[in-house]
């Protein structure tokens, strides 16, 4: 199981990791699941307003995903390679999948910087394929937290060697989860779109559309 999560690092439903280890969808599956969310092997993101239907199951042990990106089938590489690769586009994907993990494991400082630490909140994931009569495309939200304030932040989490800019295209993207989540939940809840990066967001004339932000350094805060 642990090795079909590290091929898929956004997630696997219930259904696909039955599927992709060949277990069926059982107590034995559950009992697997449980003792390796126990372990801190495996996270569970319990979907948008639902108990177990749609959760997300991800590989949440750092040194295991890191082993099997870079150490399983890869002896004999370059001594040099990590600091070479610095640029690598799977260097890249790699870090931006972990500084997810990493702002996942720090909510509490995250809604410290928000300033929400006293109000109460649930997480979840959501992502719907799409709608092509209601001109819906498909979207991805990996964290949202609904505050008991009837607001929810919609976190985006990327990881930069630079303050994080926003163009053009990721606007887009951004207006789409936006639009998507509030037709598809059909949610009444104020929606604050908050990014989460390393650096900070970049202020051009895509930024206005952040109404909160969290970096790296907030997410060390004692």
């Amino acid at each position: 199981m642990v090795q079909a999560l590290s091929e898929k690092a956004c997630g696997l439903s219930r259904n696909e990791l039955a599927e992709k280890t060949g277990l069926n969808v059982n107590g034995d599956l559950s009992e697997i699941i449980g003792n390796l969310e126990a372990s801190g092997f495996v996270r569970v993101s319990a979907f948008y307003k639902k108990k177990k239907k749609g959760a997300l199951y991800q590989l949440s042990d750092y040194y295991t995903a890191f082993y099997f990106k870079y150490i399983k089938g890869h002896y004999g590489r370059d001594e040099h390679y990590w600091s070479n690769a610095i640029d690598d586009p799977a260097r890249r994907a790699w870090a931006g999948l972990t500084f997810e993990q990493l702002c996942k494991d720090h909510i509490r400082q995250i809604k410290q910087t928000l300033g929400i630490s006293g109000v109460l909140t649930e997480e979840f994931v959501w992502y719907t394929k799409g709608d092509a009569e209601l001109g819906i495309s498909g979207a991805q939200i990996d964290l949202v937290m609904v505050r008991r304030d009837r607001v929810a932040n919609l976190c985006e989490m990327k990881y930069s060697i630079n303050d994080f800019v926003i163009d053009k295209a990721y606007d887009a993207v951004l207006r789409n989860k936006l639009d998507a989540f509030r037709r598809v939940t059909g949610t009444r809840d104020s929606l604050q779109l908050t990014m989460i990066t390393t650096y900070g967001v970049k202020k051009n004339k895509y930024s206005n559309l952040i109404q909160s932000e969290v970096t790296l350094d907030d997410l060390f805060r004692s």
